[in-house]
């Protein structure tokens, strides 16, 4: 293993130094659920749990580069709601990340570059990747 790679094997609460504490039973459903993802190494969520995790604007410094492992071999992946669901919270991390991450930019942008009538015929593209899309 590289040690670069060392932090795939941590909780998103290790990574981030950060306790989220126990659920309750007040707490709604999605809340439980990522309350208790945060405490899984990320390098073991599945398509469905980066797909929850990232759409709750969870930390996308580490959940991207996952789902966009995901991405790479089937872009329109159904993480648990519908064809291209990942590929939509991804697409819906505000541009600033993608700004501040240009290698993640990039990958994304040649996944979505080799896909782009299968993506634009199952999304409805957010303005910055449209905008992305027809240039």
């Amino acid at each position: 293993m590289n040690k670069k790679d060392i932090w795939r094997y941590k909780s998103l609460e290790q990574l981030e130094n950060k306790s989220w504490g126990p659920a309750t039973a007040e707490d709604s459903g999605i809340v439980q659920k990522c309350l208790a993802l945060v405490k899984v190494p990320v390098v073991k969520l599945s398509a469905s749990e980066l797909r929850v995790l990232i759409g709750q604007s969870f930390n996308p410094t580490y959940l991207v580069p996952l789902a966009l492992e995901f991405l790479q071999h089937d872009v329109l992946v159904t993480a648990g709601m519908y064809p291209g669901d990942l590929l939509k919270n991804v697409l819906d991390v505000p541009v600033q990340f993608w700004e501040e991450h240009p290698d993640l930019h990039t990958n994304l942008s040649n996944i979505m570059r080799e896909r782009s009538e299968e993506i634009e015929a199952e999304l409805d593209l957010p303005e910055f990747w449209r905008r992305k899309a027809e240039a």
